[in-house]
């Protein structure tokens, strides 16, 4: 409720303006908001929750904002284009960058076939509001505002990142520095816009116009992302790790540590996603998928806003990061810890030089000899460096992106059901990870590895394998049968029935593929009932239908999340409970068994590589370049198979009789 303390709002606007503004409001805001409420800003700046009214169309007598998103549904995109971030990049005329942006877009909405909204704050700022015929998604929206702050520097994306507290102040608001937000064009055509949202086709178009900006937001990074931070248009509370300045010119301090010299002034704050990391040690698994990756991204995050590690431990010290350090607590005293510490913050530093200068890394990969060793389940799988250019490379991961959307349109169609529909996903997740971690759609990872990452018995993975690649209109391609010490070749394809589904393009953020270790115990129900679970509460009966699974399945994946604190039921429904998958996997002895696994497949390889040692000993001319790889009857009858090979998915290479 609102006090009668509250002071007045700052400047005074002649009587024709005040009519125009509240005319201007009682038009638009109505149609631009998602829901019925208003937000207000007593003092200007900060939106509160308690100073939350019903929408009306009378002009509010302070600044005031509109809710973005309702039910994670959005009919407007909110371009907010900000002279701060201007001022920020270094622009000589911040204002005059920010009419040039937004002219720009504008246009290019206008290629696409669309039409806007724009207004104009006193400061300089500009909003384009982009309506659309069908509501859009919160991850959709999001990844939109995203790919147009990468394209324009004063693009203000918080708006679209905070699905509940994402606002945005309509035409016709008042400002905190005195006068209102007045439109570009006339009212009357605003209102033409209004009754004639932009249809799927501009989406789609305005999606390929965007697709460089698109396909770099999906590509792997090894620091910290987009954050959605508590959205106030027009203003930047926090400094986002995720965008550290063009060039890194890293100094070095009195203790020896590379550091990003910033401006004297307070200490940067974290963005609100790492700060949550660093002080409650929970984080997404779609975006990091285990803890040494969160803590490198919080340690990536400090780097990037210019603090020192000085700055870090004295928060650790102070107990102000638990979380953060409970990802070090697995080292065995203090000394162990801080050298760890040290590690993390010299691999920041240099991933944030490369990232500067254009270049990769990750911290979780090793390269030597055009190989790429990849951590998988605490295995170090070879994945050849692509040999196609990095254009190639955004085009088939693109591709991934496009093939998951089938995925999940099948999977809602129900073309696989039951426990062994439960399978088919697993197996299919584990290929989408090998493609992206191949960064192509032909994949040729063996069985125990694909096997890896859907935590299933290879034996299983090879009979999936066999039926996938026989479906009709499948989603695999079998290319080549394996060879030798060779894998089969498969290729990602999507079905003819789904091409469509595909084409939408609605990409799912974070990583894709694979499966947490932890489900090799809990089952399959559990895993794709956690993946959509999250902070924001699912109603029990939303949770089937959202997961791909029938009512049985899905209470029964909750009941087992909620046993262990991975799922926790609030007064509004489901959300993730506050156990980490990385403890759970420990406490039932998952790693234990994964080194069991991983030791048994050494032994395997062993034994295969020491069989084809012998056959190409009694063969001499067996000769891995020719078609014919069959193997003649006097190899059977002195070596036998090894028992391992029978179970391949492709079975032993077929006998064939002896050439006399």
């Amino acid at each position: 409720m609102l006090h009668n303390s509250i002071p007045a709002p700052r400047g005074a606007e002649p009587g024709h303006a005040v009519l125009t503004a509240a005319a201007t409001w009682a038009a638009l805001a109505p149609r631009v908001a998602a829901n019925d409420r208003v937000r207000l800003a007593v003092n200007g700046r900060d939106y509160l929750h308690r100073d939350e009214l019903r929408l009306t169309t009378r002009l509010p007598a302070y600044v005031a904002a509109v809710h973005v998103y309702h039910h994670d549904l959005a009919a407007w995109l909110p371009g907010d284009f900000d002279v701060a971030k201007a001022a920020a990049a270094g622009a000589a005329d911040p204002v005059g960058l920010v009419e040039a942006e937004t002219a720009d877009f504008i246009a290019l909405l206008a290629r696409c076939g669309g039409d806007c909204i724009s207004d104009v704050a006193p400061p300089g700022g500009r909003h384009v509001l982009v309506p659309w015929a069908v509501k859009r998604t919160y991850p959709e929206m999001r990844r939109l505002a995203e790919a147009l702050a990468r394209r324009y520097v004063t693009f203000d994306p918080k708006p679209a990142q905070n699905r509940h507290n994402g606002l945005i102040t309509p035409p016709g608001s008042w400002h905190r520095r005195g006068g209102y937000r007045r439109l570009t064009t006339t009212l009357e055509h605003a209102l033409w816009v209004c009754d004639h949202p932009n249809g799927p086709e501009v989406w789609d178009a305005l999606l390929d116009a965007l697709a460089p900006e698109l396909e770099a937001l999906e590509l792997p990074q090894p620091g910290p992302g987009p954050d959605a931070a508590a959205g106030v248009p027009g203003d930047s509370p926090v400094t986002d790790a995720a965008a550290p300045p063009a060039r890194a010119d890293l100094a070095v301090d009195e203790h020896g540590q590379h550091w990003l010299p910033r401006p004297d002034g307070p200490l940067p704050r974290l963005s609100p996603r790492l700060e949550e990391i660093a002080q409650t040690g929970r984080y997404d698994s779609r975006q990091y998928g285990s803890p040494s990756e969160a803590r490198q991204a919080v340690i990536a995050g400090a780097v990037s806003c210019g603090w020192q590690l000085g700055d870090v431990a004295a928060h650790l010290r102070a107990g102000r990061w638990p979380g953060l350090a409970g990802f070090y607590s697995r080292y065995r005293d203090e000394q162990a810890r801080t050298k760890a510490l040290r590690t993390d913050w010299e691999n920041a530093a240099v991933w944030l030089l490369e990232r500067s200068f254009g270049r990769k890394s990750h911290t979780r990969e090793r390269r030597h000899g055009g190989v790429r060793r990849i951590l998988v389940e605490g295995l170090w799988v070879e994945v050849k460096d692509p040999t196609t250019t990095r254009e190639q490379q955004i085009g088939e991961l693109r591709k991934s992106r496009a093939w998951y959307s089938a995925l999940c349109a099948a999977v809602r169609a129900g073309r696989w059901t039951g426990k062994k529909g439960l399978t088919v996903r697993r197996v299919l997740l584990a290929l989408l990870k090998a493609a992206q971690l191949s960064k192509s759609m032909t994949i040729a990872w063996g069985v125990r590895h694909l096997a890896l990452l859907a935590c299933l018995d290879e034996t299983t993975v090879a009979r999936t394998l066999k039926l996938l690649r026989d479906e009709p209109d499948p989603f695999v391609d079998w290319v080549a049968a394996h060879r030798g010490e060779r894998a089969a070749v498969y290729r990602l394809i999507v079905p003819q029935a789904y091409a469509e589904a595909a084409a939408w393009r609605q990409w799912a953020p974070g990583r894709l593929g694979g499966i947490h270790p932890v489900f090799r115990v809990l089952g399959g129900s559990a895993a794709f009932v956690y993946e959509v679970l999250g902070v924001d509460p699912l109603r029990t009966f939303d949770v089937p239908g959202l997961a791909g699974l029938g009512v049985t399945a899905a209470n029964e994946g909750l009941r087992t999340l909620a046993e262990h604190g991975l799922a926790g039921r609030t007064r509004e429904g489901w959300v993730r409970g506050p156990a980490d998958p990385e403890q759970v996997a420990a406490q039932l002895g998952v790693r234990e068994i994964v080194d069991k696994i991983m030791k048994r497949y050494r032994k395997d390889r062993e034994g295969y590589r020491e069989w084809l040692g012998i056959v190409a000993g009694l063969e001499p001319k067996f000769d891995g370049d020719r078609e014919d790889w069959s193997l003649p009857d006097e190899v059977y009858a002195t070596l036998g198979v090894p028992e391992f090979m029978i179970l391949e998915p492709h079975g032993p290479p077929h006998a064939r009789r002896a050439v006399t």
